[in-house]
C-alpha cells in the first residue's frame, strides 16, 4: 500500500523532489509484524510510536537506531508533554470511537489529523 501511495502521490504532484511516505505504527505492531521492516526503503520509512509495556529492545537496537528510515518516538522524549497514564489510552481506534460519539479528542492528536478523519464517512472508519 505504501509503495502504491508513493507512486500515486509523486506521479500526481510531479514535484522536483519526491515526497516520502512514512508509515506510522505502534511499537506493539512493529515488534509483532516482521513484514513492516520491509517498509524501510529510501522513498519511505516507518515512524514507530512508543506503547507502554512493549519491549523496546528491537527498535532501540544499534541496527534500527542507525537506519535513516526508522523514526522512533519514545516516551522519554523531552518534547512529549503527556503522562504515561494518558499514553496507555491513546490509539487510532480510540480516536475514531471518540469522533463517532462526538467526544473531544483534540488532546489526543494533531488538529490536521482530526480534520482529515472528519472527512472520512463514519461507516468507513
Amino acid at each position: 500500500v505504501t509503495q502504491s501511495l508513493y507512486k500515486y502521490v509523486n506521479k500526481k504532484l510531479n514535484l522536483p523532489k519526491a515526497i516520502r511516505v512514512i508509515y506510522v505504527v505502534g511499537l506493539d505492531s512493529f515488534n509483532r509484524y516482521k513484514g513492516l521492516r520491509s517498509l524501510r526503503k529510501p522513498q519511505g520509512g516507518i515512524a514507530v510510536i512508543y506503547r507502554p509495556g512493549e519491549d523496546q529492545r528491537l527498535v532501540t537496537s544499534k541496527t534500527i537506531r542507525n537506519d535513516p528510515n526508522v523514526f522512533y518516538v519514545s516516551a522519554n522524549e523531552e518534547h512529549i508533554k503527556i503522562s504515561t497514564t494518558e499514553l496507555d489510552d491513546i490509539s487510532s481506534t480510540l480516536i475514531r470511537q471518540k469522533l463517532k460519539r462526538n467526544e473531544a479528542c483534540e488532546h489526543l492528536t494533531y488538529p490536521s489529523v482530526l480534520d482529515y478523519l472528519k472527512t472520512i464517512p463514519l461507516k468507513d472508519q
